[in-house]
């Protein structure tokens, strides 16, 4: 698994569980401040990265990863 498709689906799952264009969600733009998630729907994005790339990620690492990229870099040092 590569880091680009890692990001694009991360993506893919923030832009559909905030409901936002894909185009919104840059690799940097932030969860909270910039896309207007919230902590339930963060759990949510959570849940489906773990359910679409067979990994676990510890409540740490989620709460301290508020971007796509950010969420991508701890998927791949879990799967890749």
């Amino acid at each position: 698994m590569n880091r680009p498709d890692v990001l694009n689906g991360v993506s893919e799952i923030v832009a559909q569980v905030l409901t936002v264009p894909l185009d919104q969600v840059t690799p940097t733009a932030d969860f909270y401040e910039e896309l207007g998630g919230d902590s339930l729907q963060k759990l949510e994005v959570i849940a489906h990265i773990e359910a679409r790339f067979g990994c676990s990620l510890t409540d740490g690492q989620a709460a301290e990863s508020d971007t796509a990229e950010a969420l991508a870099r701890e998927v791949l040092t879990h799967v890749g």
